[in-house]
């Protein structure tokens, strides 16, 4: 059965990460996790305890030893804290090493210690806990590996609050039956069936059977299209219909036409003989795309009603950004987030590829990038990538190592094209290049061994004399490359090269790439003699004017090399004086609170275009709901798939908003904030969601966020705008209710069941459940979905009986939501008795 079950994958991952370099049984280590408290002094600080327990035969010694892990990401330890047996010292990013002290004095067989973590932040989620450990013991000038087993002790949920402040609920069972209670199943139309919604749809009363169609009638300039929809239509119906350019049989009919201004536009006209799709190339692989949705999925009938759309695109970039780097996705993996992005109109990946954690992409001129950034793994040298996220001592394949070559990155370019997605590589600098950096150095040591000197300065990215002192919000001290030389100009230059010279192997024309431009820490460059001179030459009078001096480098290079040049917006929030010309801006930071909220909107109203990549909406990485077993980030917000489906990208202060930790941001609260002007809007050109993959060890884990989610952010990138001019915020949230109920029976009745068939992960929520005087009463939040239960001694599976109506009990059963395909939700122990309820 496939299904997500997060818990039993943590535990499968700590079964991996027991296999060691050495016999396991010469020295049986055990570590333990356990979390205590967030808010635990007055710095704030969250307090865990890890304890070191021998339970084999020989002892840990009283020192020549190392043990390393990777704490929550973005945090810091307080070292000062260690406890008397240990030190803790960071060595960079999220990696930490803990080594005796001399008062230690060893471990015998069943002796342990305790060693107290004070992280800055708050630990509320399994996905928030200490990972990665393994020792390095140092025998006889030897290092020898050991990854030990380790646990955790459970989260109490009553541990999901981050301090004495934080008033933002955390989902219950009574919760969720509350907020079910509010939808209805209904009998969905033609248009309903479609996500996203269509433009204009009139239904017909009659219907075909489409099992008897025969043909598909295209002429050569439509050939791919029609290959398309063969496939398609085989997949959902096992018929394969002939391509023919005249049809002599019942057929469905493919025309290239101009329907309206958009070449994204299409017309779908169903009646009782034939089908018939009408659009430029673009528009007609939309055309696909909806009878697609409407082709019969599990337990339906081969008839479809008659019908004609007209349909077209409310944003012309309509996105998604998926991060390799931080953890590696594979090939099938993309594919398989590509065709479903085309399914639901998504007509661009923004492709993250580099960061400090890793560098995904194979480039033939500078190979050292994939030979140091494709592995994590402990450090051998200086220019090794550390072990992140729990890598641990080797990485694990596919998971922390991995990159795709020349051939792999060709296939993924063409299968978007062929869906009508295109691929905006980005390539993050000047920070979150640490690989880079070390690489090039690696690049110039070989090269000056070998007395190759003037080539071996060609790449240089940094300046060997700075001494400034910085950290990253992912606690780096050394990830961004010196913008006062031009060995980095020349970098970058052969670097979009390269891309360039892979873009045109496929026969796909690189449009746009992404350099980055975010997260540059404070600090850098400060005490770069090289920049001290450089500044100096170019009348450059501050650190803020030379990150503008070298966004305009980057706008030059890029014009140079006939592409546009894409951003993320916090490039600007210190640089001076770049221009909008040949520039989009990615506009991520809104966190509701922050004061950052307009700074979007402000960016398209001074003529920058604008692609909306919300945080507080549209970043998948962050968890579904504050629930402790809810894995994902939450710094920027909670995000269920009715919060992107409230997004309101051109109307961000029409409505208010929750705070992170508890209360609300009022339409009042916010009237001063800077609205879009005339001009700022014909500058938003479009949403985009992210998905950022620190917390991801496996495709279901990445797919888990990403579905349901993907359709919510299709929804609001293609569909009308659901604000009226003149609506209030009342009038706002009922539109939205009554359309989510009809989104959300789509989605029970039909799009989960279309990704089962497709053999995708994906999430299904958790039921309501409200039980009174031992009469119990279930819900879902998606109607369509059937729930099933079981005693606790029974198993729970697609054989389960069903609960359609109260049920009274008499003790503890076991519940879920399932799909046709038997996939399941996350399962509750319901009980009367009080000691167990809600387990």
């Amino acid at each position: 059965m496939r299904t997500f079950n997060y818990l039993l994958f943590v535990l499968f991952l700590g079964l991996f990460s027991c296999v060691s370099t050495k016999d396991k049984s010469t020295k049986d280590i055990t570590i333990h996790w356990k979390q205590r408290t967030n808010d635990a002094n007055e710095k704030n600080e969250s307090f865990a305890e890890l304890t070191i327990k021998n339970v084999g035969k020989q002892n840990l010694d009283k020192d020549n030893w190392e043990l390393y892990f990777n704490n929550k990401p973005c945090t810091d330890l307080n070292v000062d804290l260690a406890g008397e047996d240990v030190n803790i010292e960071r060595i960079n990013g999220d990696f930490f090493k803990i080594t005796p002290k001399k008062t230690f004095k060893g471990l015998t067989t069943g002796d342990s210690i305790i060693v107290p973590l004070y992280t800055n932040s708050a630990v509320i989620k399994y996905t928030d806990r200490a990972q990665g450990f393994y020792f390095i013991f140092n025998k006889n000038n030897k290092k020898e590996f050991y990854t030990p087993s380790y646990s955790y002790s459970d989260l109490e949920p009553s541990m999901a609050k981050i301090s004495a402040t934080d008033t933002y609920e955390v989902e219950t069972k009574e919760i969720r039956y509350k907020k079910n209670s509010k939808l209805s199943e209904i009998e969905l139309t033609t248009a309903q069936k479609i996500i996203p919604s269509p433009y204009s749809v009139i239904e017909g009363k009659s219907s075909i059977d489409i099992t008897t169609l025969k043909q598909i009638e295209a002429a050569a300039n439509t050939t791919k299209q029609a290959k398309l929809l063969q496939s398609y239509f085989k997949e959902a119906t096992g018929v394969e219909l002939e391509i023919v350019p005249k049809a002599t049989k019942k057929a469905i009919h493919l025309t290239l036409n101009k329907v309206n201004d958009s070449e994204e536009a299409y017309t779908l006209d169903i009646n009782e003989n034939n089908i018939k799709i009408s659009g430029q190339e673009k528009g007609i692989v939309y055309g696909i795309q909806t009878l697609r949705g409407l082709l019969p999925i599990e337990g339906e009938t081969n008839s479809i009603k008659t019908a004609k759309i007209n349909d077209q695109p409310r944003f012309g970039y309509r996105g998604f950004m998926l991060d390799v780097a931080r953890n590696f996705q594979t090939k099938e993996t993309v594919l398989n987030l590509l065709d479903v992005m085309s399914f639901y109109k998504m007509n661009t990946l923004h492709f993250h590829l580099t960061d400090d954690e890793g560098w995904r992409i194979e480039l033939k001129k500078f190979p050292e990038l994939t030979e140091i950034g494709s592995i994590r793994k402990h450090p051998t040298s200086e220019y090794s990538t550390l072990p992140s996220y729990g890598s641990g001592a080797e990485g694990i394949e596919n998971v922390s190592n991995g990159y795709y070559t020349v051939e792999d990155y060709i296939e993924i370019i063409r299968y978007a094209d062929e869906r009508n997605i295109t691929i905006i590589p980005e390539v993050d600098l000047p920070g979150h290049a640490r690989i880079a950096i070390n690489a090039m150095k690696f690049r110039a040591e070989n090269l000056r061994k070998v007395e190759e000197n003037e080539e071996a300065d060609k790449y240089i990215l940094h300046d060997p004399n700075d001494e400034s002192e910085y950290s990253s919000v992912q606690g780096f001290n050394d990830n961004t490359i010196c913008p006062c030389q031009e060995s980095s100009y020349t970098f970058i230059n052969d670097l979009i090269g390269e891309f360039k010279t892979i873009y045109a192997q496929a026969g796909i024309p690189l449009e746009t790439m992404h350099l980055g431009g975010d997260e540059v820490a404070h600090g850098v460059w400060e005490k770069s003699p090289l920049c001290q001179e450089y500044m100096k030459e170019n009348g450059i009078k501050s650190i803020n004017e030379l990150k503008g001096f070298y966004a305009v480098k980057l706008a030059d290079i890029a014009k140079a090399n006939q592409i546009k040049l894409q951003l993320w917006d916090d490039i600007l929030h210190h640089a001076e004086g770049m221009s909008s010309e040949n520039l989009t801006l990615n506009a991520w930071d809104n966190s509701w609170g922050s004061g950052t909220e307009d700074f979007g909107y402000k960016r398209a109203n001074e003529g920058y275009d604008v692609i909306l990549t919300s945080v507080s909406s549209l970043y998948f990485d962050m968890a579904y709901t504050k629930e402790v077993d809810e894995p994902g980030f939450y710094w920027g917000d909670y995000n269920d798939t009715r919060n992107i489906f409230n997004y309101l990208p051109t109307n961000f202060f029409e409505v208010s908003h929750k705070l992170r930790l508890g209360g609300d941001l009022t339409v009042k609260e916010m009237k001063d904030k800077e609205r879009l002007t005339a001009k700022g809007l014909s500058h938003i050109k479009g949403i985009q969601g992210a998905l950022w993959s620190e917390t991801l060890k496996s495709p279901q884990d990445t797919e888990y966020l990403l579905y349901p989610k993907m359709m919510a952010l299709a929804e609001r990138a293609w569909s009308k705008s659901v604000v009226k001019k003149g609506d209030k915020e009342k009038e706002i949230f009922k539109n939205l209710d009554q359309k989510w109920n009809v989104f959300a029976n789509a989605v029970g009745q039909r799009e989960f069941n279309r990704l089962a068939s497709w053999g995708r992960n994906f999430r299904i929520p958790p039921v309501g459940v409200d039980l009174e005087n031992d009469v119990l009463k279930v819900n879902v939040a998606y109607p369509g979905l059937q729930i099933r239960y079981a005693s606790v001694k029974e198993t729970l599976d697609k054989n389960s009986k069903v609960l359609t109506s109260p049920m009274k009990i008499d003790g503890p059963i076991k519940v879920a939501a399932f799909d046709a395909y038997g996939n399941y939700g996350r399962v509750q122990v319901i009980s009367n008795n009080k000691s167990m309820a809600g387990l």
